[in-house]
């Protein structure tokens, strides 16, 4: 990365003072702008739905659609009829540390897109894990802004060579989600200069997003998708960004100071705080006309980028860079082609509506989508576990003499493969620990499952096979729309029992404050004695009955984010006593809320409403009598997610008590976290081995096999420091006060604030063992020492001294005599894989870069480079160094 000296003043300068960036005065698409009037401008500047921006027939540009990221591409609507594929999260990619793979995996989930007919994926998240209880943390890739940039970078590339436009998000200090859409982050600019925007600066410069998304708080006072200065100044005008700015949805809430600060694209559509007001504010003079035609010139250059913008008799227009593009596609049966499609409805006043033409072409094309490669996303998420300890060698097991394993743990049956919020995508498949171990084992040896504790705090959707379609038997339940008077107005069936709807697929008069009702209707058929656990989930009134007779009817209330109408609706419960083999009728009624504009879901669960302690002693039993025990705990389903924080670190239920328990009967006890983020582990030194897992995705059971049995090495290094106790934590709670949240740990973030402060914590950033072990053998300067704005490069030499062929990532970190004061005692600078086979020595040269070795000057407005003698610290992980190089800094 080269380092550009900046400017420190923030410019008020008048609106439109500005220049556009160079990349966007392409005469291709400002020609284009002739031919529009200044309300045909406008309206292009705006979503024409949720998914979808306006086309233009005049000019050749039809309607883009975006999808959510980062873990799958969702497409418009979640539903498992339309399914994807689930990739590891992305804490879990961060932890391959693997820039290639990363390229990989992006490259298989833009080819994804693209089948699906998706041209804008809204990610990567480059936001930084300020805090280990941030709600979102596991979108994110790491504490550390440079493995964040170097993750996110590849990310981009793959992505972006499959032909999909990717969005860079969240611009910026939006590292909580507590009161996401208000609070004020306040950061200096040294902080921002040299952590939260190192990710958003690589991406931009380095790797060519397509979009970045500016984020819903305030930075600094000012609504980060009205801020001049970050908008304008820094990324259109330092960094010569000349791609879109695009808001998170209905983060735009005023028209001026959003449209002169540089925000280019208001979503979701139809409404939005531009317009028709946009337009009265270019013909008074508020706003240069100016303005307009940069922000439609970046959306057409976009356009262009994916395949979207064709001459107006339907030739493909060439790409400015010479590229191909994509044709627009035609609708299926003759409907319209996309971009010609009005919105739904026709109107603004938010009703959710029928399935649009536009989007029913989409869905034709998910029907033929081309899934990423099953084994590419197998192979990622083993990559991505962590080995943090393993003592006696007792990982991998020994198919052919382990004899018997206890497969404990209510993450064993129930895996948590991604977070909840935006990132949610109904996966194609899902490989479950509990199914995989005995599958790879092939009888050689004995599985015995037991959950051993609950960890649920919404009751989990029905077992599969145990729920049928009252008229049709076929698994899965009747979905039905109904008018105010009880009119049947459609009707599907449906197998997964958690549905969501955004702005389609809901008939006129259903939806959020109509009368109508959506009605769900199946048949249970109960595979135990006892009493079942019902719960009903939904924002509005509930009303469920088993067998005719009603048992619950309550109206919930509506959260206060409106994520949370998805991710936790108020769930209302019900228990009944049915016996082993009983079928009995469930029919849920739900009208929605009134005075709602967000997501439309309702889920059903059904559970065995077991006794605890039973089923804690039954794991206890299975853990004694086996060779080894396998205890996965973890995160319960959506306990991370979009739209909230976690409260605390500790593991959710009797889990902890589960594993001190399974560890007092077998010494030969491995763990295995299922989480995203950084969980407490006060048994850790009490077990054998401890294996981090993440959100691994729909592989997860098969990519736990093969690492548990030694088929594939974890390969994964922890990109989040873990701590001991939460007292440790640098920054622990990110909870607004009094609107404010103030950054004021400066630099001290992660393993940096750790250094600081002189703590250890429970596994250090970097660390990670994998199946062999590693000699440090030499390290020195490959070329001259530093110049400002020129890298470092450092040779090193590493040996495999163990038994396996395995995979090494080489970390370096800069360490300054200028350290204290806010400085962190040392950064990570480079890292790099390398492979090797038993007793093989390999090198590697890291490139180390020239911002590395500066600091942000406020006073001069721009990057030091100090005269002094930096240490390049090279080995393991952050706390496991064992090699230095010194190197002189020069003016």
């Amino acid at each position: 990365m080269t380092a550009r000296p900046a400017h420190t003043e923030h410019p008020p300068g008048p609106a439109g003072s500005a220049p556009p960036a160079p990349g966007t005065r392409a005469t291709a698409e400002r020609a284009l702008l002739a031919a529009l009037s200044l309300a045909d401008k406008v309206r292009l500047l705006t979503g024409a739905a949720n998914w979808r921006t306006h086309g233009s027939p005049a000019i050749g540009l039809r309607q883009m659609i975006v999808s959510d990221g980062p873990s799958g591409v969702r497409g418009v609507t979640k539903d498992e009829r339309h399914p994807s594929t689930c990739l590891p999260c992305p804490s879990a990619t961060g932890a391959t540390w693997d820039t290639g793979l990363i390229t990989e995996l992006a490259a298989a989930l833009g080819a994804e897109a693209r089948s699906k007919g998706v041209d804008v994926l809204l990610a990567p998240t480059i936001n930084l894990m300020r805090t280990p209880l941030g709600g979102r943390g596991f979108e994110c890739f790491s504490e550390d802004p440079v493995l964040t940039a170097r993750m996110a970078a590849a990310f981009i590339t793959g992505l972006q060579s499959a032909g999909v436009a990717a969005t860079a998000k969240h611009f910026t200090g939006n590292d909580s989600e507590t009161e996401r859409w208000t609070y004020d982050a306040v950061i200096s600019e040294q902080v921002l200069r040299e952590l939260y925007l190192v990710p958003f600066e690589a991406c931009v410069r380095e790797a060519g997003t397509a979009l970045v998304m500016a984020a819903y708080n305030k930075v600094n006072g000012t609504p980060a998708t009205a801020h001049a200065w970050l908008l304008r100044k820094v990324l259109k005008g330092e960094w010569e960004f000349d791609g879109v700015v695009v808001s998170d949805w209905n983060a735009a809430r005023a028209t001026v100071p959003t449209a002169v600060a540089g925000l280019d694209l208001a979503m979701p559509g139809p409404n939005g705080p531009w317009g028709e007001a946009l337009a009265r504010a270019v013909l008074d003079g508020t706003v240069p006309e100016g303005d307009i035609d940069d922000k439609l010139a970046r959306i057409l250059r976009l356009a262009r980028r994916v395949g979207a913008l064709a001459a107006p008799g339907g030739e493909l227009a060439p790409a400015p860079d010479g590229g191909p593009g994509q044709a627009p596609r035609p609708a299926p049966d003759g409907a319209p082609a996309r971009g010609l499609i009005p919105s739904p409805n026709g109107g603004a006043d938010g009703d959710l509506a029928v399935l649009a033409d536009a989007d029913r072409a989409v869905l034709a094309d998910a029907d033929r989508a081309m899934l990423a490669d099953a084994d590419l996303v197998r192979r990622a998420a083993a990559a991505s576990f962590v080995l943090l300890r393993n003592e006696g060698a007792v990982l991998p097991f020994d198919a052919g003499t382990i004899g018997s394993i206890a497969l404990i743990g209510p993450n064993a049956v129930h895996p948590v493969i991604q977070g909840g919020g935006s990132a949610v995508v109904a996966p194609v498949a899902v490989s479950t620990p509990a199914l995989s171990l005995p599958a790879a084992l092939d009888g050689r040896a004995t599985v015995t499952v037991t959950a051993g504790c609950r960890t649920w705090t919404a009751v989990p959707e029905p077992a599969a096979g145990s729920i049928h379609d009252p008229q049709t038997g076929e698994p899965g339940l009747r979905l039905e729309f109904r008018g105010g008077d009880g009119t049947l107005l459609g009707h599907e069936h449906r197998t997964s029992t958690e549905l969501v709807w955004w702005d389609e697929g809901l008939p006129p008069g259903v939806g959020w404050g109509k009368d109508g009702t959506i009605v769900l209707l199946t048949r249970l058929r109960a595979s135990s004695s006892g009493p079942h656990l019902l719960g009903v989930a939904g924002v509005g009134r509930l009303t469920l009955a088993v067998d005719g007779t009603v048992v619950a009817d309550t109206t919930t209330p509506v959260p206060a984010d409106p994520v949370q109408t998805m991710t936790r609706p108020g769930e209302v419960r019900a228990t009944v006593d049915l016996r082993a083999g009983q079928e009995a009728g469930i029919r849920l009624e739900f009208r929605p809320a009134d005075g709602v504009n967000a997501p439309l879901a309702i889920r059903l669960g059904i559970a065995v409403d077991e006794d605890e302690d039973t089923m804690m002693a039954e794991a206890v039993r299975a853990a004694a009598a086996a060779a080894a025990a396998v205890v996965i705990v973890g995160s319960a389903d959506a306990a991370e997610s979009e739209g909230f924080d976690r409260e605390t670190l500790a593991l959710p239920g009797r889990q902890d008590e589960l594993v001190a328990r399974v560890a007092e009967v077998n010494p030969r006890t491995v763990v295995v976290v299922n989480a995203g983020m950084p969980v407490l582990m006060p048994w850790a030194g009490d077990v054998a081995a401890v294996v981090y897992a993440w959100l691994p995705g729909q592989a997860m059971g098969d990519a736990l096999a093969d690492v548990l049995l030694g088929r594939a090495e974890p390969g994964g290094r922890l990109p989040v420091t873990l701590p001991a106790r939460e007292s440790d934590c640098p920054v622990l709670h990110a909870v607004p006060r009094d609107g404010r949240i103030d950054y004021a740990e400066g630099l001290l973030i992660g393993y940096r604030g750790y250094d600081a402060a002189g703590i250890t914590p429970m596994f250090a950033f970097g660390h990670g063992l994998g199946y062999t072990q590693w000699a440090y053998e030499s390290a020195s300067l490959d070329g001259p020492g530093p110049a400002p704005g020129q890298d470092v490069r450092v040779r090193v030499a590493v040996r495999n001294t163990g038994p396996r062929p395995g995979r090494e990532i080489v970390q370096a970190y800069v360490a300054s005599p200028e350290a204290g004061a806010g400085r962190s005692a040392r950064v990570l600078g480079a890292f790099a894989a390398v492979g090797a086979a038993p007793g093989e020595r390999a090198e590697v040269v890291l490139t180390v870069p020239a911002r590395a070795f500066a600091a942000w000057d406020p006073a001069a407005g721009g990057w030091a480079w100090p005269p002094v003698v930096f240490t390049v610290e090279v080995g393991r992980s952050s706390r496991d160094l064992r090699l230095e190089v010194p190197v002189t800094g020069r003016r």
